[in-house]
């Protein structure tokens, strides 16, 4: 394994948030002048660009194959449970292989495996394959945004976070109804040939990616991270380890990825039972605008953080868009107006969502010694995917209990939860201040 060697020459050291170079303020420089960022971005934006085109159509294919509903739920859950296992592991496979091989074999294993449905479709086939796949994007997941933290010049970290979450959504954009549109017009087998084919195209740009030896974990105070145009201070000793100090951030993301759990699985049913005809159609216009909003939204806050020399700004924003939304949402159905104002608070669901995903992985970041960043991008990974899938589980249950308006309600109660976490975390942080102690902004 080649791993590049730290040199103050280069704008993109390995300590990523405290250079030595100075700051990047041109999201044009950083694709000319940090090694690796652009075949990052594209090989990202390919792997989620596999991951889409075969995310709906996968669990279709299985309930028209084997008219098991059961079954195809079964799927997604073995490559959900799977996939955060993997990241949980990820980090210490990242400091033997290095980012290079471990981006590879990421984008190689969460593509080529659907090959196999074009041989077999039988349980125990569909079940391996989730879990292979389920190893390559977790793997995935965890490795882009370590890698990113590590290579972002010195108040570019927001920045560069934004632009990767922009490539993630603009691939899912495209993916999501690419694959359904394929599928309806010429098959699912296509749709799993091109995945596969778009997956290796990710696998062969990793080969570009900058691969700087990962930072081993130490105990002794660090340097400031340096970000924006303020000098973070560190906390010196991370209090109770490092899961405790990214508890907030923690809980706020898992919270919110829970609304947008019950929001992209019950969503659909939810406004088909409004207008039979076209509400399905309408449900897919609706969540291509939380995604888009989303999109933009974390770019946004990422130059905003930079801007403002430090992350967390916008995540009470955030969290006020997010329950803002779903009570809205609640409120137009309930209320029998013109679903066209669900575009509204839909749109402002995504950029909430958008806000708090980048707050929440900026703090982790800025919370943790560089030796520890892949374990705060484990973190955010598993809290995200993590709250995803128990929303749409959990909540799933209160929609058989109540119906589908009330997930909404509860959603926003969920992510009222995260708004105290937050709150009570900072006033924490006040606390040690004005003992004379060191917190993270």
């Amino acid at each position: 394994m080649t791993v590049e060697n730290n040199t103050k020459k280069t704008v993109a050291t390995t300590d990523g948030l405290a250079g030595t170079a100075d700051p990047v303020t041109s999201t044009m420089q950083l694709f000319t002048e940090v090694p690796g960022f652009t075949a990052l971005s594209f090989a990202t934006a390919a792997a989620f660009g596999a991951f889409s085109l075969m995310l709906p159509v996968i669990p279709l294919a299985v309930i028209l194959t084997t008219g098991s509903d059961t079954l195809a739920g079964a799927t997604t859950m073995v490559f959900m449970a799977v996939t955060v296992a993997t990241q949980l592991v990820t980090n210490r496979i990242i400091r033997r292989y290095g980012y290079r091989r471990v981006m590879l074999a990421a984008a190689f294993l969460l593509g080529v495996p659907t090959l196999w449905y074009l041989v077999s479709m039988d349980t125990a086939s569909l079940l391996l394959v989730a879990a292979v796949r389920g190893m390559g994007f977790g793997s995935l997941c965890v490795a882009q945004f370590a890698l990113v933290a590590h290579i972002a010049p010195p108040g570019a970290l927001g920045k560069a976070s934004g632009i990767i979450g922009l490539f993630t959504g603009a691939a899912q954009m495209v993916g999501l109804p690419a694959g359904l549109w394929l599928s309806e017009h010429v098959g699912n087998s296509v749709v799993f040939i091109a995945g596969a084919l778009v997956a290796l195209v990710a696998a062969g740009l990793a080969v570009l990616i900058h691969n700087p030896a990962p930072e081993p974990v130490i105990s002794r105070p660090e340097p400031p991270l340096e970000h924006g145009r303020k000098q973070l201070r560190m906390r010196e000793k991370l209090r109770g380890g490092t899961v405790w100090v990214l508890a907030a951030p923690a809980v706020a993301m898992t919270t919110v990825a829970m609304g947008y759990g019950a929001l992209s699985s019950f969503l659909p049913a939810t406004v088909k039972d409004v207008d039979p005809v076209q509400g399905a159609s309408f449900a897919g216009l609706l969540l291509a605008v939380v995604g888009g909003a989303q999109m933009i939204a974390r770019y946004v806050c990422g130059v905003w953080a930079d801007r403002v020399g430090k992350p967390g700004s916008l995540m009470f924003v955030g969290q006020g868009l997010v329950i803002a939304s779903l009570v809205g949402m609640v409120g137009i159905i309930s209320g029998g107006l013109p679903l066209g104002w669900l575009l509204v608070f839909a749109t402002l669901f995504g950029c909430g969502f958008g806000f708090v995903s980048t707050e929440a992985m900026l703090e982790m970041f800025m919370r943790v010694p560089r030796g520890r960043i892949g374990q705060a991008s484990t973190v955010w990974n598993a809290a995200f995917d993590t709250g995803t899938g128990s929303g749409a589980i959990l909540l799933g249950l209160v929609a058989a209990w109540q119906g589908y308006t009330a997930i909404f309600l509860v959603s926003a109660l969920v992510v009222i939860v995260g708004v105290i976490a937050e709150i009570g975390d900072r006033r924490g942080r006040r606390r040690a201040l004005s003992r004379g102690g060191k917190s993270v902004f």
